[in-house]
């Protein structure tokens, strides 16, 4: 049986949270308002209903992010949770980005991110294993270097978001920001991709934006991110200072 918030969702395309808070009233007077922000960041979470503006909310198809990595990628993840079984590492790779791209890429590249101090062990161990490995190069040589299937270690970034699966995925949320970075994740794909790939990932994803704009703050490009986003694309952003107040 739906709950009566089910029910309403289901019957109101877009509403306001003045109008949900109104229907659960009705049903449950005693309901409090704490309970009913509760329910509404739980729907958000889900993907059941999206906040396109302060206290305005539509209903959604929108899921969290997935994407099933490559045998390699899978293989290496394997490898380094055996061998390494405590070291803190995440893995993407560039094939991924074809589903926001409007030019696939042709080759692909498996990116490893590993805690300070343990990168070089793990470029090692991944060296005697597979054939094209480079650690921490510069966009130079890699170009000069990488073939199908290169792999690149280097350093993780300190409070990164927290990986996805078992196989330690990079989030969504680190990729976009990544890409504004410096260095190899900030410099493959042409910076006229980057509307596609921002809109095509915030119209079918959840894309948890409080914990991608504290990484962007970690990486000291907020401001940038944010301004390309007013500027360039449709999207509309959550006020993540206001929410709780206007929910």
């Amino acid at each position: 049986m739906k709950s009566i918030a089910e029910e309403f969702i289901d019957n109101h395309r877009s509403f306001t949270s003045r109008e949900f808070a109104d229907a659960l009233h009705k049903k449950m007077p005693d309901i409090g308002r704490s309970t009913i922000y509760n329910i509404l960041q739980t729907k958000c979470n889900s993907g059941e209903i999206t906040r396109i503006s302060k206290g305005h909310f539509i209903s959604t198809s929108k899921k969290k992010y997935s994407y099933d990595l490559t045998g390699t990628a899978r293989d290496v993840a394997a490898l380094i949770r055996d061998v390494y079984p405590l070291v803190d590492f995440q893995i993407w790779e560039l094939y991924q980005m074809n589903e926001f791209v409007n030019h696939l890429m042709a080759k692909n590249t498996i990116f490893v991110e590993v805690e300070s101090m343990l990168d070089e062990s793990i470029f090692n161990l991944l060296f005697n294993r597979y054939p094209h490995v480079l650690h921490n190069p510069d966009i130079n040589e890699y170009y000069k270097y990488a073939t199908d299937e290169t792999i690149v270690v280097h350093k993780l970034i300190s409070e990164s978001p927290p990986p996805l699966g078992h196989d330690r995925q990079a989030s969504l949320e680190k990729l976009l920001v990544d890409l504004f970075a410096r260095g190899i994740s900030g410099s493959i794909l042409s910076r006229s991709e980057y509307r596609a790939i921002y809109e095509e990932s915030f119209q079918k994803y959840l894309i948890n934006q409080p914990k991608m704009f504290r990484y962007a703050r970690r990486r000291g490009i907020e401001k940038i991110i944010r301004d390309f986003i007013h500027e360039q694309t449709c999207i509309v952003l959550e006020d993540t200072n206001d929410r709780q107040k206007n929910l």
